[in-house]
């Protein structure tokens, strides 16, 4: 039988650090898998606050839409002019076409 040898340092130090590094790349790793999950529900989750106010955005622009066209329906401008101006629609004799030709 042949008696053993001691190790030398390089061949120690050499594969601890070797794992140490494996060790501190397989944690980095998992660190940034769990920041990526966490980044995406944020953002998802914003993006989701996002479309919601889209959405009640395009409902309160209907709504002024509406509200824009009631506000300027002919019978509208036409009883307004007629109470607050005292205008009248005048009389088919009074009225005259006036044509802007061009040549």
């Amino acid at each position: 039988m042949q008696p053993s040898r001691m190790l030398s340092g390089s061949e120690v130090f050499v594969p601890a650090a070797t794992s140490l590094l494996l060790t501190l790349m397989v944690m980095g790793s998992a660190m940034a898998v769990i920041f990526s999950a966490y980044e995406y529900r944020r953002l998802f989750n914003q993006h989701q606050v996002l479309v919601q106010q889209w959405d009640d955005l395009q409902v309160e622009w209907g709504q002024y839409l509406l509200e824009q066209s009631v506000w300027s329906a002919h019978h509208r401008v036409e009883a307004v002019a007629a109470d607050k101006m005292n205008m009248v629609v005048p009389a088919t004799e009074a009225i005259e076409i006036v044509r802007n030709e061009q040549r």
